[in-house]
């Protein structure tokens, strides 16, 4: 069994100051206490997902009692969204399907977050300017998490071979899941494949990282270079979405959030992208070099 400190969180680099304050250590009490029930760790990411769309549904009212319901919602939910993998992790039974699931429910919780603001938006007499500005905003959400994912994912593996980082060959040997788990699968893989295309230069570095062993003065450089990016993930968290959302509607402008998300937060998305790429490129140069000398 892992240590403590290994289930609480995925790595002190790449976790968010909240989640490891708050929301890691309640998640794994939790798992704790389902470890002996017979709960199973699907079940806890379905409980995630059913608390978040209440919560989310909770801020189409233009009531500030409903909306601090809504953000209380979503923070229980993002506690049960921590310990659904602590308990896959306690009994040893995490799986790819488990991940899926997963990534699916927390686009479910944003995608629904984004629907009753924009109804909420179209009933204040904001019109078809709602829909617009909702769909740009949900785009963005959706592009922003799935690079965010992959750089924090590449960086456990290329420093420390752990982290759950999957490429788009890993599914052409793998053989079919089972009916009921095929859309899952599908979605997920259709999800691993928009990572690719966002980070190309990454993913190539990476498949190179996978066919040979990493030196520790490359895991150095990696650390050097692409380290400093992972605060700035932060800032295209869940935690400051959901944070975000709260406030803004709470405060009776949730148009704020959606201008935000597709404003603000694409361009911290855009030079993260760019600066993340331009140092693989770096990093596969150094790599290649390391690879002649021991040629």
């Amino acid at each position: 069994m892992k240590p403590p400190t290994a289930l609480a969180h995925k790595g002190v680099a790449v976790e968010e100051w909240v989640d490891l304050r708050f929301y890691r250590p309640l998640g794994v009490r939790l798992a704790r206490a389902l470890q002996p029930s017979s709960v199973s760790a699907d079940e806890v990411t379905l409980w995630a997902l059913m608390v978040g769309l209440v919560g989310g549904h909770l801020f189409v009212y233009v009531d500030w009692r409903r909306n601090a319901l809504g953000f209380a919602l979503l923070i229980v939910s993002d506690v049960l969204d921590s310990a659904d993998g602590q308990l896959a992790r306690l009994r040893g039974t995490s799986t790819r399907f488990g991940r899926t699931l997963d990534g699916i429910g927390d686009n479910l919780r944003g995608i629904n977050i984004y629907v009753h603001l924009v109804i909420r938006l179209f009933l204040a007499g904001s019109g078809w300017a709602a829909l617009l500005l909702g769909a740009m905003a949900a785009l963005s959400h959706s592009l922003q998490s799935a690079a965010v994912d992959f750089i924090r994912n590449a960086y456990l593996f290329a420093t420390a071979r752990a982290g759950e980082l999957d490429l788009p060959e890993d599914f052409s040997d793998a053989p079919p899941p089972p009916p009921p788990a095929r859309f899952a699968a599908r979605v997920y893989r259709d999800y691993v494949g928009r990572q690719a295309r966002l980070l190309p230069r990454t993913v190539r570095l990476i498949r190179s990282l996978r066919r040979t062993p990493i030196a520790d003065a490359f895991r150095a450089e990696y650390q050097e270079l692409q380290g400093p990016l992972l605060p700035v993930c932060a800032w295209l968290g869940q935690n400051i979405r959901f944070a975000l959302v709260g406030v803004t509607a709470i405060a009776g402008h949730p148009a704020v959030y959606l201008w935000a998300e597709a404003s603000v937060m694409n361009v911290v998305f855009l030079v993260l992208v760019l600066r993340h790429e331009g140092n693989a490129t770096a990093l596969r140069e150094s790599l290649g070099e390391a690879e002649s000398v021991y040629a």
